[in-house]
């Protein structure tokens, strides 16, 4: 077996935090709304259309108007705090530099927008650090289905045995997994990383 010479990470939760609750609790004050907000815009399947490219910005600002109720100012407003309010992960970016002082190969490969990776890359400089990003909105394509994680390994020519993949969503763990990634949910960033150091310094 090959050892560990490369790591995937996820970028929400693993390099920066992802709270819509925070974000809808600080834009709204009527409980009632947020609730609607929570499960008519961030918890609905269009926000995962979004992250897969299905839908753009525009067409989804108008469907969360219809679906909550709340004019077009208030989504548009949630729309850009969902974006702005993405704030890095010490811990997360600590690692990702450790791994590129130990010249380990790191990727990137997120569920994510179109409209928020433009909106978020110029503001982090960790991605600097990534040999290789796959973007899902911009593949038409999203975790944890098998065909983002097999265009990953294709594109870079990755041996799945050799490669780790961190993510916080147990779902696109087992779907890294069952393509022969060694994946590793993160959920614990002390153990996760401990874990980890273990895993690269016994290859």
């Amino acid at each position: 077996m090959p050892g560990i010479r490369n790591v995937v990470f996820d970028v929400g939760n693993v390099l920066l935090k992802w709270d819509p609750v925070a974000i809808v609790n600080e834009q709204l004050a009527d409980d009632s709304q947020r609730q609607r907000v929570l499960e008519g815009m961030f918890q609905h399947p269009d926000w995962d259309a979004l992250d897969r490219g299905a839908l753009d910005e525009r067409e989804a600002t108008l469907t969360f108007c219809e679906r909550t109720g709340l004019d077009q100012e208030i989504v548009a407003r949630l729309m850009l705090a969902s974006k702005a309010d993405l704030t890095e992960m010490t811990e997360g970016v600590q690692l990702l530099k450790e791994l590129h002082q130990r010249q380990v190969g790191l990727y990137c490969l997120t569920n994510m927008s179109r409209g928020t990776f433009e909106f978020v890359h110029p503001r982090f400089s960790f991605w600097q650090y990534f040999r290789g990003m796959i973007v899902s909105a911009f593949l038409r394509m999203a975790k944890p289905d098998a065909e983002i994680f097999q265009r990953l390994l294709d594109t870079y020519r990755l041996d799945p045995s050799a490669t780790v993949f961190l993510d916080d969503n147990p779902a696109n763990v087992r779907g890294a997994q069952a393509l022969g990634i060694v994946a590793r949910c993160y959920d614990d960033p002390a153990s996760v990383q401990e874990w980890l150091w273990r895993e690269i310094d016994a290859a």
